[in-house]
């Protein structure tokens, strides 16, 4: 029978998937085919300091980890790795001391949405080099046509200042202003996903210190876009546990060293 069951990856982040459980042989290959790497582009991650390139439908993950992440024991995922060799629906090869599975029949499975996938970057890239010309042309009128500075004993303004003084990040506007103007377009397609997929995370009255370029590139070191774009979903979906936190990035960095270790 030809045709897909829409399932939203939100899904794997509801507590239902996350609870406690021995996982049965149909949710370890539907765990597989939603942990693989989505994205087209190859990424290079680092994982317990080695390095490895991770392309489109590459899941690089260490018998311990699944044996630990299905409840199996390592000598049941060996075997189900080699029955999925054996029927052609998975290949793998260790690189880098780094055992690497690659899923044979991937685009069966998420081919429908790259077409979309594709035009929504287009737009979003030309939104990003829209808004880039904007601030640039508020940036000239501000060098040429410099505002008239108020008078000193203008408490407003001076409020201002101070509660921009008292913020890590600055206030909404500012947080806003330094995403657009970053030249990191994976930080800035970053910013707009999370505006897009977590509103409550991305919302500074949420989460007051929102994640900087740096501290995204420091996740990067560690994770995978895939990764991280998975544990800020659980995030967003628990809203028993994410009024706890104030930090997104230190949320983001805890909750992935649970997951997915250091």
């Amino acid at each position: 029978m030809d045709g897909f069951i829409k399932l939203s990856r939100k899904f794997f982040s509801n507590e239902l998937w996350s609870e406690a459980r021995t996982f049965s042989s149909c949710e370890a290959w539907l765990d597989l085919i939603q942990s693989a790497r989505f994205e087209a582009t190859p990424r290079k991650v680092s994982i317990g300091g080695r390095e490895v390139v991770c392309n489109r439908g590459q899941y690089p993950a260490s018998i311990r980890f699944l044996s630990r992440r299905w409840r199996w024991t390592e000598r049941k995922v060996r075997t189900f790795l080699s029955y999925l060799k054996k029927e052609g629906m998975i290949t793998s090869e260790v690189i880098q001391g780094m055992n690497m599975i690659t899923l044979c029949k991937y685009e069966e499975y998420n081919s429908s949405d790259t077409a979309n996938d594709t035009a929504n970057d287009t737009d979003i890239v030309n939104i990003i080099n829209d808004l880039r010309y904007k601030v640039t042309q508020l940036t000239t009128q501000q060098v040429t046509h410099p505002p008239k500075k108020r008078h000193t004993g203008d408490t407003n303004t001076k409020k201002e200042e101070d509660n921009n003084k008292e913020s890590p990040n600055g206030d909404e506007k500012e947080a806003e202003a330094s995403s657009l103007t970053s030249s990191n377009p994976d930080f800035i397609k970053f910013n707009n996903w999370l505006k897009r997929k977590a509103p409550f995370c991305s919302n500074p009255k949420n989460f007051s210190s929102q994640i900087t370029e740096s501290e995204f590139l420091k996740l990067k070191e560690k994770y995978t876009g895939k990764q991280i774009a998975d544990v800020i979903e659980q995030i967003e979906n628990r809203k028993d546990l994410r009024k706890r936190y104030t930090n997104l990035y230190r949320t983001v960095l805890n909750w992935a060293k649970r997951e997915y270790g250091n």
